[in-house]
């Protein structure tokens, strides 16, 4: 009996938006998809880093619940007990969709599977649970809707916990095969530089030996400009 997951007449092409707005914007053509999956290889890559960084975002997101005083203001005292202090609508409503949108997906791997019991209701046990099954979601008819929808939840965590609009240092051209874009880096470190990492305009996001490559790549270029 055949794999249901591994169906015939599969895309041609990566069925993921990164690929799509990278086409439009003229940065790189859409890619093809991997042998018998409807996802590219760095997108399918990028599903399975925005899965691994799932719960460290949520983690930090928490601390995010509460506004600080300039935002939401001094706590009114009425009668004996103050007013509680300001909660953050975006990131109550980030943390809220992770949980409901990786329950989500993993209910549709369990339904695929027959797998027995659910992981439990969590961002680290749901992202955990879905990072294992990557290759099912990338070979799945909803793989696209899939990859766009977590990269979503990720970017609502990131958005949550980092700086609106960090100051991005270019580092050069991407080292993915085929791709021209150009890879930035918060400029200040910390947490920015964890969660964001390296990341080019059609939204690769390098590897530690990727970042090295371009490092080394970036380290030739000078030394035959001041040779």
């Amino acid at each position: 009996m055949a794999d249901p997951i591994s169906r015939p007449f599969l895309p041609a092409q990566c069925a993921s938006n990164r690929c799509r707005r990278a086409a439009r914007s003229g940065v790189l053509g859409r890619r093809p998809a991997e042998p018998d999956a409807r996802l590219c290889g760095p997108c399918r890559r990028a599903l399975a880093a925005d899965l691994a960084a799932l719960p460290a975002l949520h983690r930090e997101s928490e601390q995010h619940l509460v506004l600080p005083a300039r935002q939401g203001g001094l706590a009114r005292v009425t009668g004996h007990r103050p007013d509680p202090p300001p909660v953050s609508d975006a990131a109550l409503e980030a943390r809220h969709d992770a949980v409901v949108r990786l329950a989500s997906w993993a209910r549709l791997v369990l339904d695929e599977t027959g797998a027995g019991k659910p992981p439990e209701r969590t961002v680290p046990a749901l992202a955990a649970f879905l990072g294992r099954h990557v290759g099912l979601l990338a070979a799945h008819p909803a793989a696209g809707p899939a990859a766009d929808e977590i990269a979503r939840v990720a970017t609502a965590l990131r958005g949550v916990v980092a700086p609106p609009r960090p100051e991005l240092v270019p580092l050069g051209r991407c080292v993915e095969p085929g791709c021209e874009a150009e890879v930035t880096l918060p400029e200040r470190g910390g947490d920015d530089l964890v969660l964001r990492g390296p990341m080019c305009g059609a939204g690769h996001v390098l590897t530690p030996r990727q970042w090295l490559l371009l490092n080394r790549r970036q380290s030739m270029s000078e030394a035959e400009e001041t040779a």
